[in-house]
């Protein structure tokens, strides 16, 4: 899909960190489904903020836990 997109003109992104509880709960995913990645498509004409990560990504202690 990401290849097709990029053929035909949109962007694409993988994304791999989400909560699935959040995204079942939007779509109404039945139970036996769960969400395991997102592909984000669209057009843009702006340019990525590249300092956006420092404030737009999830805290590293909600990602990541040590056992």
């Amino acid at each position: 899909m990401m290849l097709s997109a990029a053929d035909n003109g949109p962007g694409s992104v993988w994304i791999c960190y989400f909560k699935p509880d959040v995204i079942k709960e939007e779509f109404n995913l039945p139970d036996n489904l769960v969400p395991v990645n997102i592909l984000a498509l669209g057009y843009t004409e702006e340019t990525a903020d590249t300092n956006r990560h420092a404030t737009a990504r999830i805290p590293m202690n909600e990602l990541v836990c040590y056992l």
